[in-house]
């Protein structure tokens, strides 16, 4: 606290509405509208209470950092296994920092974070995803004591495109052999399947049977199923479509060939973005790229005055070969963890430095020797049919 600000964390359903007009005043990711994060905290069953951090400035609210109380686990990763710790987490959602993102207002928001967990109201605390060169992740990675901070932070880049005035220029803003790659396939495609290619945009709520339905057939056919990752049917997928659905923001993209769901792209608009939330394709269909014709598709009928005011495609965090492509704008986001200044929590960071230390000195080593490829296309092949065996059984 200074001589201007205070701060101060809402705990209850109830108290959010004290802050509901400012809060949806500010611009922000979809994973911390307000709307978004109510429905989730109410409806996800590991979550106990919501956790916003409140920065006011004479009285008034200037900053907000968006998060929830959970009884969750923490990742610890070597390659594609996993091996999850139980704990209590203070999660703070993708883009969970609302309001003036000041150097101020970023300590004061660590600081507090960092109460919480001396008070043990949690065992560590995630922050999901922060820009890079945002003060917020500075001093959530200087601040904490030597034995809470997080040493093997996850790194990813982040993709996203901006809008030219037209289709034509899209394409040319494409390498040579990108656009070679997509003529020939697509080519080949409309060959194979004359007559029978159709996109389908689902937005409404009476759609999402369908979609679910059709998204679901082709979800359980691709390797990502088989990693445990992606699109999967379940209540907090279906709510999180629903409530997309309902206000408006839905916009879910399925091809179809001979009339059979073969590649989706699920997302949502937020001020005039297209956020990417799932995307996947029949792994049976590869040698026509579905996923690549149905994604270069939807950001064709984008460009140029488009009814739905999308200037920008929003990618996502994490690599993949077709974000690389498709992408004018890449930034790095980091992943951190601040632990509890107690035993359960030192422990816990401890285990995950040793594990997740292991983990990135294989995957320097595989990148030296470029071997990591290859490994990821070894435990992807091995996902791929894992699922057809499955699917088979």
């Amino acid at each position: 606290m200074d001589s201007e600000r205070s701060v101060k964390v809402l705990r209850g359903i109830g108290e959010l509405e004290e802050i509901r007009e400012v809060w949806e005043s500010w611009p922000g990711n979809r994973d911390s509208e307000m709307e978004s994060y109510m429905r989730h905290a109410q409806s996800n069953r590991v979550t106990e209470r919501p956790h916003v951090i409140v920065v006011e400035r004479e009285g008034k609210p200037e900053a907000i950092l968006v998060g929830r109380l959970d009884l969750g686990r923490i990742n610890c990763r070597l390659g594609y296994l996993h091996l999850d710790l139980p704990a209590r987490i203070l999660c703070f959602v993708y883009g969970a920092f609302r309001g003036n993102a000041s150097r101020e207002n970023s300590r004061l928001i660590v600081k507090s974070v960092m109460d919480s967990l001396k008070a043990r109201e949690a065992d560590v605390a995630y922050m999901n995803y922060l820009r890079d060169d945002s003060e917020l992740l500075r001093l959530s990675i200087e601040k904490p004591r030597l034995l809470c901070r997080d040493y093997v932070r996850t790194q990813q880049l982040h993709f996203a495109t901006r809008l030219p005035n037209s289709a034509e220029e899209f394409q040319r803003g494409l390498s040579s052999s990108a656009r070679w790659q997509a003529k020939s396939r697509q080519k080949k495609l409309t060959k194979d399947f004359a007559g029978d290619v159709k996109i389908r945009c689902f937005r409404e709520v009476a759609e999402l049977e369908s979609l679910i339905r059709d998204v679901e057939q082709v979800a359980k056919t691709s390797y990502q199923r088989g990693l445990g990752v992606g699109f999967v049917d379940s209540p907090v997928t279906r709510d999180g479509l629903r409530l997309k659905a309902e206000r408006g923001w839905l916009r879910a993209y399925v091809l179809y060939l001979a009339e059979r769901p073969c590649a989706f792209w699920i997302g949502d608009i937020n001020q005039g973005t297209f956020g990417s939330d799932y995307i996947g394709y029949d792994a049976g269909l590869g040698k026509y790229s579905p996923g690549m014709y149905l994604t270069t598709k939807v950001i064709e009928g984008f460009c140029g005055g488009n009814s739905e005011g999308v200037t920008a495609v929003d990618f996502a965090t994490g690599h993949a070969q077709y974000k690389e492509v498709l992408s004018n704008q890449k930034w790095r986001e980091v992943s951190i963890y601040i632990f509890a200044p107690t035993l359960k929590g030192i422990s816990f960071n401890f285990a995950r430095t040793v594990i997740g230390g292991m983990d990135q000195a294989i995957k320097k080593v595989l990148e030296r020797t470029n071997l990591l490829r290859r490994v990821k296309k070894v435990w992807r092949d091995h996902a791929k049919l894992k699922e057809a065996a499955r699917a088979d059984a």
